[in-house]
């Protein structure tokens, strides 16, 4: 058996916001692109039963821009917040720890349906701002 270790190369002090950074687009990417909305119209008729009103059921798909028009760019924040302490290198524990503590509170004022998926990107943020030591500028 080998004992397998990381480069220095790959020991990047930004890794982990940047993971936090990907996930969050990712999530962002897909509310944008996905249908995610269920709209559905039913065809009444005057001699339906209930079983033919469900075969004349219309669904249709659509996106979160489709549906909620461009007020949905918000989702865009949770993102901007991810890298935001990548461009601070003095004060970086700190604006780790902002930038996923304002992630988190996005996460508990959305919906849960939206919160929750930008969930990992607060905790990664949160995590990495914690770990890092209070006098090093350095990320895990």
């Amino acid at each position: 058996m080998g004992k397998y270790t990381f480069s220095q190369r790959t020991k990047s002090r930004s890794i982990v916001p940047l993971l936090a950074a990907l996930w969050a687009a990712v999530v962002a990417l897909y509310l944008f692109l996905a249908a995610t909305y269920e709209r559905s119209v039913v065809v009444f008729g005057a001699d339906l039963s209930p079983f033919e009103v469900l075969r004349n059921e219309a669904i249709d798909y659509a996106s979160a821009v489709a549906v909620a028009g461009p007020g949905v760019f918000g989702l865009v924040a949770p993102v901007l917040l991810a890298l935001a302490p990548l461009a601070i290198r003095k004060y970086r524990r700190g604006a780790l720890l902002i930038a996923g503590a304002l992630t988190l509170g996005v996460c508990l004022l959305w919906p849960l349906s939206i919160g929750v998926l930008y969930m990992p990107t607060a905790l990664l943020l949160l995590f990495t701002g914690a770990r890092m030591n209070a006098g090093s500028a350095h990320a895990i």
